[in-house]
């Protein structure tokens, strides 16, 4: 516990957490095993908020696709767990350790399998890179983030939720963002699908979020705008061979 660390050491992590700006990619502090238990923790409370979809089949569908991606992942061996909430909002949400949610209105809204598969990439990409976990210790108050690495459990299970939850809320940086894109059409490339097919879901999605904000708002949250974003994933996906332009079609 806390009491029983030499001072120089809690210093050094102090200064860490306070001066230091944490990568992406870099997160360290907390295990992987802990960032799983906060996912599950978390997991919980957004199934208990919104519901699961109650149809197995939906599950098998997502869970087929997402699994296939996460395998190409640099992260394989996480518990990886496909869910379809029970909301009418478009939208895919992530939870450290690889807890991958997808709405029943994201469900009608893609419009093949490659575009969910886009989707589930972008958020097992936040996961892989654990973008989740650079929040976490960026802004989580020192006391909990202590009693997390030291302790193996948070003070409760709600505490922990509340601030995943929060964090999520803001969104990720834009180079968070950024990356997650470029590594999601990476694997969603490499496990075979069309990537020239997230390029469009992009565009539709630009499109209907004018037509009505209010369903789409919390998707894919706008920082950075999503013109941007399109414009990257249209370069990467040339430099991939794809031909890109006023339509999509794979080399």
């Amino acid at each position: 516990m806390i009491g029983k660390i030499r001072m120089p050491v809690l210093l050094m992590l102090v200064t860490a957490l306070t001066l230091v700006p944490v990568a992406p990619a870099a997160a360290a502090l907390i295990s992987t095993e802990q960032e799983i238990q906060i996912g599950r923790d978390a997991a919980a409370q957004l199934q208990a908020e919104y519901g699961l979809v109650p149809d197995p089949g939906a599950y098998a569908y997502v869970a087929s696709i997402g699994s296939r991606i996460a395998a190409t992942s640099s992260r394989p061996n996480l518990p990886w767990t496909f869910r379809v909430l029970n909301t009418s909002q478009v939208n895919a949400i992530s939870l450290p350790g690889g807890f991958i949610y997808v709405t029943r209105g994201m469900t009608s809204f893609v419009q093949s399998e490659a575009e969910l598969a886009f989707v589930l990439a972008h958020e097992i990409a936040h996961v892989d890179r654990r973008h989740h976990v650079s929040l976490i210790e960026r802004h989580m108050g020192l006391s909990l983030l202590f009693s997390i690495i030291f302790g193996g459990r948070a003070d409760t299970t709600a505490q922990i939720a509340n601030i995943v939850g929060g964090l999520l809320a803001r969104g990720f940086s834009r180079e968070a963002e950024f990356q997650a894109d470029q590594v999601g059409v990476s694997l969603v490339h490499r496990a075979g699908f069309d990537a020239g097919a997230g390029l469009a879901f992009m565009e539709r999605l630009r499109a209907a979020e004018g037509r009505d904000p209010s369903r789409f708002q919390v998707l894919f949250q706008t920082h950075p705008a999503l013109g941007d974003r399109i414009t990257r994933v249209r370069d990467q996906l040339r430099t991939l061979g794809y031909r890109v332009g006023m339509s999509v079609a794979a080399a």
